[in-house]
C-alpha cells in the first residue's frame, strides 16, 4: 500500500515537472501490550479508520445514538497533527499554513482531504455492483459520475474518457473491473489535476472534492 501511494505520487510529480514530495501515507499499527509493557505488533492496517465517533444503542428502546469516543478523538486527532507536523512545515507553500501550528483546530478539519475522499468513496460503496460492497464496482462508478455530475466538472470529458481511465487504473491495481480505495484515491487525483492543472495539487484535490460533494448535496436535495 505505502509503494503504491508513492506510484501514484511520483506519477503526478512527474507530470507537474517536479520532483517535490506531494504525497504522504497514514498508516495504523495495532500494538498489544504485556503486563511487562512489552509490545507485540498485532497487524499493520494500510487504511485505518478516522472516525472518532460509534453508534450507542439503547437497550430499552432499540435507538441508536452518534456519539464521540474520547479515546479515538485523543489518538486520532493526535496521530494526524503528527502526521500533518512532518509533512507540511517542510513546505513554503502557505496554502498549508492554516493547518500547521501547535493545535490543528476543529474548523481545519475540512483540510484533511484524504478523508474526504475516503468519505466520498465510502458513499458509492453502497450503490456498487459487488456483493461484500469492499470495493466499487462499475456501476458504484457510474453512480458517482453521475452523481457527482463529473462531466459537467469537466466538460472537455466524456463517458467514454472515465470508462477508460476506470479501466486503466482497475488494471494498475491488479484488480480487473473494480477499485479499491487506493484505485480510488488515484482517479480522482488524476481527474483533480486535469481540472486544475495549475494549482498545487493539494489545492486541485480540495477543490474537485468540493465540487463533488456540492453535486451530491443538491442531488439529494432533490
Amino acid at each position: 500500500a505505502v509503494v503504491s501511494t508513492q506510484s501514484t505520487g511520483e506519477q503526478l510529480n512527474l507530470e507537474r515537472g517536479t520532483t517535490d514530495v506531494q504525497h504522504f501515507h497514514l498508516l495504523g499499527f495495532d500494538i498489544l501490550l504485556d503486563d511487562q509493557l512489552n509490545p507485540y505488533l498485532l497487524e499493520i492496517n494500510g487504511f485505518p479508520s478516522m472516525r472518532i465517533d460509534y453508534e450507542l444503542i439503547d437497550e430499552e428502546s432499540s435507538t441508536k445514538t452518534i456519539v464521540t469516543s474520547p479515546v479515538d478523538a485523543k489518538v486520532k486527532k493526535e496521530a494526524l497533527r503528527g502526521a500533518l507536523h512532518i509533512l507540511f512545515k517542510r513546505r513554503p507553500d502557505e496554502s498549508y499554513c492554516q493547518i500547521v501550528g501547535p493545535e490543528i483546530a476543529e474548523e481545519s478539519r475540512q483540510f484533511l482531504v484524504f478523508e474526504e475522499c475516503r468519505n466520498l468513496y465510502t458513499m458509492f460503496l453502497k450503490k456498487s455492483s459487488l456483493r461484500k460492497g469492499s470495493m466499487l464496482g462499475s456501476s458504484g462508478f457510474r453512480s458517482f459520475v453521475r452523481t457527482c455530475r463529473v462531466l459537467d466538472i469537466l466538460p472537455t470529458v466524456t463517458n467514454a474518457d472515465l470508462d477508460l481511465l476506470y479501466i486503466s487504473i482497475c488494471h494498475q491495481s491488479d484488480i480487473v473491473k473494480c477499485l479499491t480505495f487506493l484505485s480510488f484515491y488515484r482517479l480522482i487525483l488524476t481527474l483533480a489535476v486535469r481540472k486544475f492543472p495549475e494549482l498545487s495539487l493539494y489545492e486541485a484535490l480540495k477543490g474537485f472534492l468540493d465540487r463533488c460533494f456540492e453535486n451530491v448535496a443538491v442531488a439529494n436535495r432533490g
